[in-house]
C-alpha cells in the first residue's frame, strides 16, 4: 500500500487525516524535528504532506511521488532540491480563500466597530451606548486596497464588492478584463494604492519581492487613519514599524495573523494595543477546509497512482 507521510502532531489534525483516508492507504504521521525518526520514514514515502521541508531532509525523499503543501504558503519547502530530484510539488487550496477571506472581513469588521475594546467594556459593567458609536465607522463605500489578487486576493475582492467598498488591488500578474469588470476593480501602482486606500490587506506569496514589502516608509505613505491588515506571511511587513505607525495615531488601527517570528515575542508591544486585533495564524484554518484539504491530498494521491497530472502543481 502507499506510504502517505503527514508532519503534523496535532491530535485533531491526525484524527481527520484517519478518517479520511482511502482504506488502501498507509498513513505515518511524523514530527520533522525528530532527526532519526525523519530519517528512517522519509525515505520510504510514496507521498509526504507537510509545511516545511528544509534541504537536508528533503534530500532524503528518494521514494517520493508528490510532496503537497497543506495549504498554499510553500516558502518553507526546499522546492529547488526537489526539483533537482524530479519531485513535483502541489499546493492544497481548498476551502482556503474562503477561509482567509472571510478572517480578513473579521479582523476588519472588528476594527470598524471597535469590537475588542466594547467587549473588555462590557465584561466590566459598562453600557456606554452612544458613547462607542463616535469612534465605530462603516465598511460600506471605503476604498479597500488588495495587494495580490491570486486565489485568496480574488475571493476578498468577491466580499469586498458585496460590502459597497470601491476596491483598488495591485499586483505583478494581469489580472483579466473579465474579472475586473465583474467586481468593478481597478488596477493602481503600489504607491497609489497604499496613499489612498481607507484599508489595505495584503495577499501575497513570501517572496524576494515581497520580503518586508511593507517597512516604515511604506506605513508611513498610508492615509492618515488606514487600517492595515495582514493574512498573508509575517516576513512581509515590519511588525515594529506597524506599532510605531498606530501608536502615533497615524494608522486607526491593524488586524494581523502573521508574524516575524511566529509565534511573536509575548511581551511585544502591539499585543497590548487597544486598537489592534492579533490572531495565531488562523485566518485559512476551519473545520471545513481541514476536511476538504486532506480529502484533496488523497484524490491528489491517487490521481498520482493512476498516472494522471497531480493538481495545483506549483510552476
Amino acid at each position: 500500500m502507499p506510504l502517505t507521510v503527514f508532519t503534523t502532531v496535532h491530535p485533531w489534525i491526525q484524527e481527520v487525516v484517519n478518517e479520511v483516508k482511502p482504506a488502501d492507504f498507509d498513513v505515518v504521521f511524523l514530527d520533522l524535528k525528530d532527526e532519526a525518526r525523519a530519517a528512517e520514514v522519509l525515505p520510504k514515502a510514496d507521498f509526504l504532506v507537510c509545511v516545511v521541508l528544509p534541504a537536508h531532509q528533503a534530500k532524503l525523499m528518494t521514494n517520493c511521488k508528490l510532496v503537497m503543501h497543506n495549504g498554499v504558503g510553500y516558502d518553507g519547502i526546499a522546492t529547488d532540491v526537489l526539483a533537482e530530484m524530479g519531485i513535483p510539488v502541489a499546493v492544497t487550496p481548498a476551502m482556503t480563500p474562503e477561509g482567509v477571506g472571510e478572517h480578513t472581513f473579521m479582523l476588519i469588521l472588528s476594527l470598524l466597530k471597535q469590537v475588542p475594546a466594547v467587549r473588555d467594556s462590557m465584561r466590566s459593567g459598562g453600557w456606554n451606548m452612544f458613547g462607542w458609536r463616535e469612534g465605530s465607522h462603516n465598511l460600506a463605500y471605503k476604498t479597500l486596497g488588495i495587494v495580490g489578487l491570486g486565489r485568496i486576493g480574488k475571493r476578498v475582492a468577491h466580499l469586498a464588492h458585496a460590502f459597497d467598498c470601491n476596491v483598488i488591488y495591485n499586483d505583478i500578474v494581469d489580472i483579466s478584463a473579465e474579472f475586473e469588470e465583474k467586481y468593478d476593480l481597478n488596477r493602481v501602482s503600489l504607491d497609489e494604492l497604499l496613499t489612498t486606500a481607507d484599508v489595505i490587506t495584503l495577499h501575497v506569496p513570501l517572496t524576494d519581492q515581497t520580503r518586508k514589502m511593507i517597512t516604515a516608509a511604506e506605513f508611513g505613505k498610508m492615509k492618515q487613519g488606514a487600517i492595515f491588515i495582514n493574512a498573508s506571511r509575517g516576513e512581509t511587513y515590519d511588525i515594529d514599524a506597524l506599532y510605531d505607525a498606530i501608536q502615533s495615531s497615524h494608522l486607526f488601527g491593524a488586524g494581523i495573523d502573521v508574524y516575524d517570528p511566529e509565534p511573536p515575542r509575548p511581551d511585544h508591544p502591539i499585543l497590548q494595543l487597544p486598537n489592534v486585533v492579533c490572531t495565531p495564524h488562523i485566518a485559512s484554518g476551519t473545520v471545513e477546509r481541514q476536511y476538504a484539504i486532506n480529502r484533496a491530498q488523497f484524490e491528489n494521491c491517487q490521481r498520482v497512482l493512476s498516472g494522471k497530472q497531480p493538481l495545483n502543481l506549483i510552476p
